[in-house]
């Protein structure tokens, strides 16, 4: 998606991918019968593109919430949806947003979603779920969804682009996995850091208080939550 004339809504999707890769130039294993999709985002105004990635998650989990309503789906900020099942809390999808600097600047957004099948531990260092996994209806395949989150996305970024920041916020608020006062850890440059959520920043960014009380906001640090021991 190179071509920079593509119309806002324009996507394209895959039924396999050789090279996948996702936040941080991460690996992403990219396995039949999941969903792969790329699509053309053009926001205006500009100010609302770092909330790009909250409003695509919104749309995924939103959609998935009507169409799976016994599945537990929550976004992880910045940009994962995770899903509770069974007692067990697991990564589900992942969302990279890159923009452009051409005169006719646009984002593509990238989404992978575990459908049919999700990777083993061994291979992407973290626990995932796929949908199958989780659906009272049994085998869901990307055919089942795809059309499905291509409509969510258009009705969220018109959300997005009508009402402003407030309302995404809103509906990320429904389904947030870092909730107010979660106790999280993140890596600097000075090494581990750890705080309390407060929320979300005026660019999307989350918001935590230090334990020197002062209020720092974070882009796109891996977030964890601390786990008692």
């Amino acid at each position: 998606m190179a071509e920079s004339n593509h119309p806002h809504g324009t996507w394209v999707s895959a039924r396999i991918q050789e090279a996948g890769r996702g936040r941080l130039g991460r690996k992403w294993a990219s396995l039949e019968g999941n969903l792969f999709l790329s699509y053309v985002a053009r926001i205006e105004p500009k100010a609302n593109w770092s909330w790009i990635p909250l409003s695509v998650a919104v749309a995924i989990v939103r959609c998935l919430s009507e169409m799976f309503p016994e599945v537990k789906f929550k976004i992880k900020w910045p940009n994962d949806i995770w899903v509770s099942h069974q007692g067990i809390e697991a990564k589900m999808g992942g969302i990279l947003c890159e923009g452009t600097s051409s005169s006719r600047s646009y984002v593509v957004v990238g989404l992978g979603l575990n459908c049919s099948h999700s990777p083993d531990y061994q291979e992407v260092g973290q626990t995932t779920m796929d949908l199958t996994a989780c659906a009272e209806s049994g085998l869901v395949t990307a055919d089942d969804v795809r059309l499905a989150i291509v409509e969510s996305l258009n009705f969220i970024f018109d959300r997005l682009m009508e009402e402003g920041k407030d309302w995404v916020k809103k509906e990320y608020e429904k389904w947030r996995f870092f909730e107010p006062a979660a106790h999280v850890v993140w890596n600097s440059a000075l090494g581990e850091c750890e705080g309390t959520v407060v929320g979300l920043g005026e660019a999307g960014e989350l918001l935590v208080r230090l334990p020197t009380d002062e209020i720092r906001g974070l882009f796109s640090e891996e977030v964890k939550i601390r786990r008692s021991v």
